[in-house]
């Protein structure tokens, strides 16, 4: 009786669970090569995820950050030859801008969008 139990606990959990509420890991490369851009500069993911990023930097000369207003999320400045793991959650849907909010480097394209279905 208490294996029944626990078995139709785990699938009443399991049903639960969707596609929602995920913990996703990802990692964005930045600058690298002297290239101020991000890559991949698109992310997607489901309302209510929570995003483990890394961050890498591998410009040797330039900080660089990754900043999306929409999710009130803003990592820093990242170090030349550095990285920073940080988690996000995706808490609204929507199209999101992401960028390198280092004097200069959005303007010169260091742009992505985050998707959140």
């Amino acid at each position: 009786m208490l294996a029944l139990g626990a078995v139709l606990t785990l699938g009443v959990l399991t049903g639960c669970g969707g596609s929602s509420g995920e913990t996703k890991q990802m990692t964005i490369v930045m600058g690298e090569g002297g290239v101020w851009t991000f890559n991949p500069d698109h992310i997607t993911a489901n309302k209510g995820d929570k995003i483990e990023l890394t961050l890498i930097n591998k410009d040797a000369a330039q900080p660089h950050s990754l900043l999306i207003p929409d999710l009130n999320f803003n990592s820093g400045e990242i170090a030349p030859n550095s990285e920073g793991t940080f988690t996000i959650t995706a808490s609204k849907k929507g199209e999101f801008q992401f960028y390198c909010d280092i004097p200069g480097h959005k303007e010169v394209g260091m742009v992505g969008k985050i998707t959140v279905q």
